[in-house]
């Protein structure tokens, strides 16, 4: 029923229209929980930069992926970088979702005088970027790259041509720091599947799921990303991973396609990772 969904929306003509339509006419409510996980998750980013020797500080920053709410990308200038561009290959973001994710951030954080202040992007050194071109980036101006539970949407051969792609772009303080979740997405609306569910897929049934919700999974688990990372001319700096050990028990039992068959059960059930990398 969700790929279902996926499939209508995504389809409609004038489909983006009519979300902003809507938004504007009755609000739009984030998930709190979501959005809570993702400052959970930016606060274990910004330690594995800092770890690294990186820094948020004085930095120009792009966002991979910001979607419709901005949460990390607000953080990250109320912490001192100097510019941030966020980006997506559509446009999600608009006024109303900047508002509510600004909403949600003065509730974590009442104390906080400069939320208070900021009533749209303009006050924040933001600029938006989608579609997103790499073209428009100067070479050497980026200091950090960010992602959060992006790059496991994108192929393999996708993937690594757009990092080869930023490599460039990078100073020479440059950083890159990703969150990946490796769960089958389709499990968060679903709880009667498993966390790996997608992985006793064959080939063809998951690209026709992903060719119908346009926003699939590549099914990469976390020991396959430092490879495609060195290929696409990145040093590993740190890695992290989140066994979910359910997962793990469940994994020795499931009817796993040939590919996965042949990984332990610790690599299936890794649910998180986290890269810092440098050119």
């Amino acid at each position: 029923m969700k790929v279902g969904r996926q499939a209508i929306l995504t389809r409609l003509p004038f489909g983006r229209l009519l979300r902003v339509t809507k938004r504007r006419l009755v609000g739009y409510r984030p998930n709190p929980a979501n959005l809570s996980d993702t400052l959970k998750n930016w606060s274990q980013m910004r330690a594995a930069l800092s770890h690294t020797g990186g820094s948020i500080e004085g930095a120009t920053v792009l966002e991979i992926g910001t979607g419709w709410f901005p949460t990390i990308p607000i953080l990250q200038c109320l912490q001192g970088a100097k510019h941030v561009y966020m980006s997506d290959l559509h446009a999600h973001l608009d006024d109303v979702s900047f508002a509510a994710t600004l909403d949600f951030l003065r509730r974590v954080d009442p104390a906080e005088p400069r939320l208070r202040g900021i009533r749209s992007r303009k006050d924040l050194p933001l600029t938006y970027l989608a579609p997103f071109d790499v073209n428009t980036l100067a070479d050497g101006s980026i200091d950090l790259v960010t992602s959060r539970t992006v790059l496991e949407h994108i192929p393999p051969d996708e993937l690594v041509r757009l990092l080869k792609s930023l490599r460039p772009k990078l100073s020479a303080r440059g950083r890159m720091v990703h969150l990946v979740d490796h769960s089958d997405h389709l499990e968060h609306a679903d709880k009667s599947i498993s966390k790996i569910n997608f992985l006793t897929w064959p080939e063809h049934r998951h690209a026709w799921v992903n060719r119908l919700t346009r926003e699939g999974e590549n099914r990469l688990r976390h020991h396959e990303y430092p490879p495609l990372f060195a290929l696409a001319g990145y040093r590993l700096l740190l890695e992290q991973d989140k066994i979910h050990e359910p997962t793990r028990q469940l994994a020795k039992s499931l009817p796993l396609q040939w590919r996965f068959a042949a990984m332990t059960p610790e690599q299936l059930a890794t649910m998180s990772s986290l890269y810092v990398l440098a050119p």
